[in-house]
């Protein structure tokens, strides 16, 4: 029984270490390591087995898996940045709604993104240089960019809207027989609610740090006279600078929803980035080929900086799932005898938070007694579209903390400090995501919205 809370309290230090170590800048490579060590000896692990099979067999899982995707999607925004076509769509968006509500527009964007299927790293790496050519025009901080983006693509958008093809939303389908647009009345609400939300904090932040005198603050490397949206000569008309997303969106929309083609989600968005790519190439050749190779290399450096941190905090996940505390943990969560629906939400966001990743959570709960779940809601009268939708919310409303391998690539990307940043972030990803979990819940128990 001591040895059962040494194994829990080791598992609870060591996220917590992530959590403060990467809050506080250190890099996600060491933060990892130190964390990883502490779950280990706390939890009894054989250390070799630990670091050469665990976490490093969940590292290199990672990395293999998503290089590719991590490539092309640097390769994309790269591109997109020198050929002009960023600043083109970023002075199309200034000019229909002005230079202020860059971070609306970034939310809105992001979300349409999302909900064309495409992965969130891919939009950060493509989001990222429309939004400093925004940004920079209407004077806003680049800390609120993470906010404004994981708003968009983390919040409503991959939980709420119905008919998303977030891996999040397709995962239930598989175990409970439900559709990607199970409960779609309630996730409409739910999600019209949470995009209010979402729009006045970041509004009212914008404000309260321009107050401050907190702005845009240009990096190591920006281009001023390039982010310079009074400044249009030699930039591609904005038809031709928005045809590669265009073309990425409606690629992936069409082989997930038209054709349902049965290649994996990651393959199938490769294949948009590779064709996104090439169109960006033929467009604006004459600008890509005269510094092809820099433009290569710059994409590469950048792509392999955020892949491999990312795949080291999947590392630490791969320790934290093999250790007895966690084994302790989510039998606790799966065994609360409460309401179906309450104790399956609590169960994923447990397993979701400790392992940085919602479709984790998802994946380790419907695995283990999604069936026993659906058979318990179904004797109870409980539609298992509720049961679809309300664990979703549920898995996102707590994978999002610091350790959480898509957060930690946008701020390894951009450049972006986590202080500065996550604070708001935590209220967006963590706050408002719970909440839409809870309303999910009191929609129907109240109300009996399916």
């Amino acid at each position: 029984m001591v040895m059962d809370v040494i194994s829990m309290l080791g598992l609870l230090a060591g996220l917590i270490v992530l959590i403060i170590m990467a809050y506080n800048g250190w890099g996600m490579i060491s933060t990892s390591l130190v964390a990883a060590l502490i779950v280990i000896v706390t939890n009894r692990m054989d250390l070799w087995e630990a670091l050469s099979v665990h976490f490093a067999g969940f590292m290199k899982d990672y990395a293999g898996n998503y290089f590719l995707l991590f490539f092309l999607g640097a390769l994309l925004g790269t591109l997109m940045s020198a050929t002009g076509a960023a600043k083109s769509i970023a002075c199309k968006i200034v000019d229909l709604i002005g230079p202020s509500r860059g971070l609306l527009a970034v939310m809105i964007i992001t979300a349409i993104l999302s909900y064309a299927g495409i992965n969130t790293f891919v939009i950060v790496f493509t989001i990222w240089p429309i939004s400093v050519v925004l940004f920079k025009e209407g004077n806003i901080p680049k800390r609120l960019f993470i906010v404004a983006m994981f708003a968009g693509c983390g919040t409503f958008s991959m939980c709420g809207l119905p008919g998303t093809p977030a891996i999040q939303n397709i995962m239930p389908t598989e175990t409970f027989g439900t559709t990607a647009y199970a409960a779609a009345l309630n996730g409409l609400i739910v999600s019209a609610i949470i995009f209010v939300f979402c729009v006045i904090w970041l509004e009212w932040n914008r404000k309260m740090l321009q107050k401050q005198g907190i702005g845009f603050e240009p990096g190591p490397d920006d281009d001023l006279d390039a982010l310079d949206v009074s400044n249009r000569a030699d930039q591609p008309p904005f038809r031709l600078a928005i045809l590669p997303i265009l073309l990425e969106i409606v690629y992936i929309f069409v082989l997930q929803q038209v054709i349902k083609s049965e290649w994996d989600t990651n393959f199938i968005i490769i294949q948009a980035l590779t064709f996104a790519c090439i169109l960006i190439v033929i467009l604006f050749h004459k600008k890509v080929f005269k510094n092809i190779r820099q433009l290569f290399d710059d994409a590469a450096d950048k792509c392999l900086v955020a892949l491999m941190t990312t795949a080291f905090v999947t590392g630490f996940g791969g320790v934290v799932q093999a250790s007895h505390g966690f084994e302790i943990i989510q039998n606790w969560a799966f065994s609360l005898d409460i309401n179906p629906l309450i104790s399956a939400c609590i169960a994923t966001g447990v397993v979701a938070c400790a392992t940085g990743s919602c479709s984790s959570g998802l994946a380790i709960f419907l695995s283990v007694l999604g069936p026993q779940y659906a058979a318990l809601c179904t004797q109870q009268g409980i539609p298992l579209e509720m049961l679809h939708r309300s664990i979703i919310w549920a898995g996102a409303g707590l994978d999002s903390f610091p350790h959480s391998g898509s957060v930690v690539t946008a701020w390894t990307y951009t450049g972006i400090k986590p202080k500065d940043s996550y604070k708001y972030m935590f209220v967006t990803n963590i706050g408002f995501t719970t909440l839409g979990c809870i309303l999910t819940l009191a929609l129907y128990f109240l109300f009996g919205i399916v």
